[in-house]
């Protein structure tokens, strides 16, 4: 029986931990290498249209948008047509399931090494569905260390505040808006996600 020998990296970072930088130098030093890449990224993410953008870099990696109601069809083709020997995705928890499942797929059926970026804990606190479902399927997490904004402990989880006021019930998909003034989020560890929330009950 062959064995697996495909890369599936899942890196996760809380917001604010470079994940989007990481994936541009990345690409960058492949590119340098002349390997063959595919760089995909979410259509919810229309922060950056068809590019992966980091506030730690001037440059942008231009990106394949993949549409919320694709089945996986268009990056199927985008291999079948380039050939690539590694893809790079970007805001990995904005794909859906069947999205993953294409991917796991992709890379055992074309020989092809993955790298997916992304987060894991909503702002809800609540693993997103596409993350938890690359881990069934045999994508391997690494971590991007990330200090929490209140205190010494690593960044797990996120707080997002709309007009100042704390949000924890909403889906959980929610794409940062650098211009929303309004708009606040924090990286935080679990004591303090969870301090806040009992702050705002009244707990």
């Amino acid at each position: 029986m062959s064995k697996d020998l495909r890369v599936r990296d899942l890196i996760l970072g809380t917001m604010k931990s470079a994940k989007s930088a990481q994936l541009i130098m990345k690409g960058f030093l492949l590119d340098e290498q002349g390997k063959r890449v595919l760089t995909f990224k979410p259509e919810t993410d229309i922060r950056d249209g068809a590019f992966v953008a980091s506030r730690a870099l001037t440059f942008k990696r231009p990106a394949i948008v993949v549409p919320k109601n694709d089945d996986g069809s268009i990056m199927s083709k985008e291999v079948s047509k380039n050939n690539p020997e590694i893809i790079l995705l970007d805001e990995l928890q904005f794909f859906t399931v069947q999205q993953v499942e294409k991917l796991a797929e992709i890379s055992i059926t074309h020989d092809v090494d993955i790298y997916a970026y992304g987060l894991m804990i909503s702002y809800n606190g609540t693993m997103f569905d596409s993350i938890k479902r690359a881990i069934e399927c045999g994508f391997r997490i690494n971590t991007i260390d990330m200090p929490c904004d209140h205190c010494i402990n690593d960044a797990t989880h996120h707080l997002l505040y709309l007009d100042g006021q704390l949000q924890i019930d909403d889906s959980g998909i929610s794409v940062e808006d650098f211009a929303d003034k309004k708009q606040k989020y924090e990286s935080v560890c679990y004591s303090c996600f969870q301090k806040a929330i009992n702050n705002m009950r009244g707990d």
